[in-house]
């Protein structure tokens, strides 16, 4: 999905309503700066609001996503098109996420083992943090591999 071409679709299928980014803004329910935005190429609309842009323009939802509109001979082709780059663009955003939290776990467990240490003085007792964290990592790395191999061998 190429951002760029879907944003100035938008905007010719908005200035073709003769409508402006706060009208249309007002009719479907986000501000006039969402409206820029999208058709900027800056954000994609949500997909809830994918079928309300659909609904005001007379346009399908594929044609939105393809940036332009799509003949009949066409459709099958793009509609595939269309779903595989949104499933790619889905993971790449599910693995930056995922790399995110578990930043996120790892100094929040390094803070706890530090915490607890300092409290109790007693550093031998702060390894079953450790341990919890590394079994949990094990638990998370093997349901991953298998949820992976089930989607592929599909």
């Amino acid at each position: 999905m190429d951002m760029q071409k879907i944003g100035v679709f938008l905007a010719n299928l908005r200035k073709e309503k003769n409508l402006t980014q706060d009208e249309l803004g007002i009719q479907i329910g986000v501000t006039n700066k969402t409206i820029s935005r999208w058709e900027n190429g800056n954000y994609l609309p949500p997909v809830e609001m994918l079928q309300i842009l659909a609904n005001t323009f007379d346009v399908s939802i594929n044609e939105i996503l393809n940036g332009e509109r799509i003949s009949d001979g066409n459709y099958k082709d793009i509609s595939e098109q269309n779903i595989q780059s949104a499933l790619i663009k889905s993971d790449t955003v599910i693995a930056k996420h995922r790399k995110i939290m578990n930043w996120v776990i790892a100094i929040v467990v390094a803070a706890l083992y530090v915490t607890i240490s300092l409290i109790t003085l007693k550093w031998q007792y702060t390894w079953i943090i450790w341990a919890v964290y590394c079994v949990y990592r094990t638990v998370e790395s093997i349901i991953i591999y298998r949820l992976n191999v089930h989607i592929k061998s599909k």
